[in-house]
């Protein structure tokens, strides 16, 4: 029989964020019991909507109240687990919980943020300064995360970081998995139509970003980096960022990784890079730094140094010379990289998320 779980989060999120997907995704799977040992109980979750009053009361106690309401009837019901979707909502672990409960770390770094140096100059990893009403945030997150009986970490790298801040903590690392078969450019390839983004010139050598504008993502560097090529190379580039110029809907998405010539992510950090995976899992080479995390996904040889500007520009160069040799004409999938996506598919997460789960309940 599966054990039922409740999982909640504060303010409903689309799945056009990293962390909205993230929690949809969840909910999805355990929703047709592809969890081992596992079902949907409920979620408890509020629309983002209202002042900044009503905001503020719903953050610090109403919702709080509704979630620790709800753990209670859902014990009463049978539920074994109360499980928060991310790190940003740990404020939601019940101070005397009815149930045990285990939260999503996809990242420290609003909660332990950090400057890291670029040639290009510092770039902030987290909020360099926070006022009086998020200060009190972090400090509900800390407690909360204390609280809580079990850290579900989405990489090794995030994991190591987890447990030097709650060293007494059970941990489990789940890496994200993905539909392999819904991405596979063999099986489901999607039309170039797709693509749109802003239309993807036919006549270009159509580069992809996925990601925000936060400092992190350094669409900066990368700008610096296009600038930088040589005149033939850059007037033959056309980079689509998706996120922070564009929304593209899943198949838009996928669409757009199979027909790129490559994603270029050159974050400073990252908790694991899903759109590395998502990429390889449709056939697209992947241009990333050379983070802790990218290591843990990312096929070999497909990292860059994250500061060095010459090896970016000659990767990207090199990426140009192989279109103009096939005469602007689709480029095959990447292999190596769909061998590598397979790695990290939806059966071994739900395994991996599994066994967590019944290690924490037994």
């Amino acid at each position: 029989m599966a054990h039922p779980v409740l999982v909640a989060r504060g303010g409903a999120l689309s799945r056009t964020s990293g962390l909205g997907r993230a929690h949809h995704d969840l909910v999805d799977r355990l929703t047709v019991g592809m969890v081992p040992g596992f079902s949907l109980h409920g979620v408890v979750e509020h629309e983002i909507e209202g002042g900044a009053a009503t905001r503020y009361y719903r953050r610090r106690r109403g919702h709080p109240a509704r979630v620790l309401k709800a753990a209670k009837a859902a014990r009463e019901s049978g539920t074994r687990l109360l499980h928060i979707s991310d790190q940003e909502q740990a404020h939601l672990v019940p101070k005397e919980s009815p149930l045990p409960v285990s939260v999503t770390i996809h990242d420290l770094f609003h909660i332990a943020p950090r400057v890291v140096n670029f040639s290009e100059g510092a770039v902030q990893v987290g909020d360099a300064e926070v006022g009086r009403a998020r200060r009190r945030d972090l400090e509900l997150l800390m407690e909360g995360l204390a609280r809580a009986d079990l850290f579900i970490c989405i990489s090794d790298a995030t994991c190591t970081e987890v447990q030097q801040m709650f060293p007494d903590k059970l941990t489990a690392i789940v890496p994200h998995g993905t539909e392999l078969e819904y991405s596979d450019p063999y099986e489901k390839g999607r039309a170039a139509t797709l693509f749109l983004g802003p239309k993807a010139p036919g006549d270009k050598c159509n580069l992809l970003f996925v990601g925000s504008d936060e400092p992190r993502k350094r669409l900066a560097f990368l700008d610096m980096i296009l600038e930088g090529l040589a005149d033939e190379v850059r007037e033959d580039i056309h980079l689509t960022r998706v996120g922070a110029d564009v929304r593209l809907t899943d198949e838009e998405l996928i669409a757009a990784y199979q027909h790129c010539e490559a994603l270029l992510f050159p974050s400073a950090a990252e908790g694991f890079g899903l759109p590395v995976l998502e990429a390889m899992a449709a056939g697209c080479p992947v241009l990333a730094s050379d983070l802790p995390a990218h290591n843990e996904v990312a096929a070999e040889g497909r990292l860059l140094p994250a500061d060095d500007a010459d090896a970016w520009r000659a990767a990207i160069s090199e990426l140009h010379s192989t279109w103009k040799t096939r005469g602007g004409l689709p480029r095959p999938p990447d292999e190596e990289a769909l061998a590598q996506a397979a790695e990290f598919s939806l059966g071994a997460w739900s395994e991996h998320l599994g066994d967590a789960w019944s290690e924490l309940l037994e």
